[in-house]
């Protein structure tokens, strides 16, 4: 049974654990809490994914220095931080990048998605990877006549910034489900299996324009 350990400095997060782990019972899902228990000595640290809560002293050498495993999948649960530091995370590869809003089923896709050989990017994350990548990787500036309806190019367009879907459905006047359909279509239409996919995508060709 893969084991999930989530290193944190709050009490609370020892709760989502307890949560998580009645929800998502193939996996053992534990909390370190590193308050109560301190940094864990070097080559201690034994788990197949370790979710790190970033905070402002946080030291992720030293607790990458702690896995016993040296295969072990890391992400990053992300609060608050700056463009400049972000980047710098993005290009040290981890395997997900979190965000600390992210609900608890959003939580149990993205450990799936990462187990299954994929990187978990959140979408609230995704406009700060995307604006340096567009001037690294653009191509054209046309967007292909016929592929998506003017409805969906609207969606895409806010997906590449970061919109929930609710929040779409809201600035575009249309129901949830509305919006579901179209993300789906989306993805189909773009031969991508994600929303951050579809969002590098059409950043990359330049069909969208970040601000």
């Amino acid at each position: 049974m893969k084991k999930v350990t989530v290193m944190s400095r709050s009490e609370l997060v020892d709760a989502i654990c307890t949560i998580l782990s009645d929800s998502m019972s193939s996996y053992t899902i534990d909390s370190y809490n590193i308050v109560k228990h301190g940094m864990p000595s070097k080559n201690k640290l034994n788990t197949d994914l370790l979710i790190i809560e970033l905070g402002k002293d946080t030291d992720i050498e030293e607790i990458i220095a702690s896995l016993q495993n040296s295969n072990t999948l890391i992400a990053l649960l992300i609060k608050k931080i700056s463009e400049t530091d972000l980047k710098r995370l993005f290009q040290m590869g981890f395997d997900g990048y979190f965000h600390s809003g992210m609900e608890l089923a959003e939580l149990e896709i993205a450990i799936e998605a990462i187990f299954q050989g994929g990187q978990y990017i959140h979408p609230q994350l995704c406009p700060v990877l995307m604006s340096d990548y567009i001037y690294k990787n653009a191509e054209t500036n046309t967007k292909p006549h016929g592929m998506l309806s003017e409805q969906e190019w609207k969606v895409l367009e806010r997906v590449v910034h970061g919109k929930k879907n609710s929040e779409i459905a809201n600035e575009l006047f249309l129901s949830s489900y509305t919006v579901n359909n179209h993300v789906s279509a989306i993805l189909r239409k773009l031969n991508v299996s994600d929303r951050t996919s579809a969002a590098l995508k059409a950043v990359k060709y330049k069909w969208i324009n970040i601000p």
